[in-house]
């Protein structure tokens, strides 16, 4: 897991969100910023739990909560911005990193998807038999 680019920069993510609405935490907006905290660390989460999945499908499932939770933290974020919980400059390099793990994970769900095609495709057609052996349609019928 550590290994995994999408979960580190998820990770990092989180810390960047944290870092900066620590510092602007006040009584009347904490549970706007503990909820926007915790939508941070869920994306990281939801990555370690797709990858601990025995199965692609399995794992797309919980790429796709990550995915959901990366939409919802921007919906946040853009309302901590309008109500200036956040330093600009924060909120810019935030931004940023919300945009590289969108970009990873995307890339990571088409690759799941061709995992689970290959595994669903229909099995190729059956060999022809050695020879050249007629077939059903390949014989003529005299007239």
């Amino acid at each position: 897991l550590r290994e995994l680019r999408v979960w580190q920069e998820a990770v990092g993510l989180a810390g960047d969100v944290i870092r900066a609405l620590r510092s602007n935490v006040r009584r009347e907006t904490k549970a706007v910023s503990d909820n926007v905290m915790l939508t941070a660390l869920s994306v990281g989460s939801h990555i370690a739990d797709g990858f601990a999945r025995p199965s692609a499908p399995d794992q797309k499932e919980s790429y796709l909560a990550a995915k959901r939770a990366l939409f919802r933290l921007e919906s946040e974020l853009a309302v901590a911005r309008h109500a200036e919980l956040m330093p600009s400059g924060a909120l810019s390099d935030v931004a940023a990193r919300s945009a590289q793990v969108a970009r990873l994970l995307t890339g990571y769900l088409v690759y799941l998807d061709r995992q689970i095609a290959e595994r669903e495709a229909p099995a190729a057609p059956a060999p022809a038999p050695p020879g050249g052996g007629a077939t059903r349609d390949s014989v003529r019928v005299p007239a």
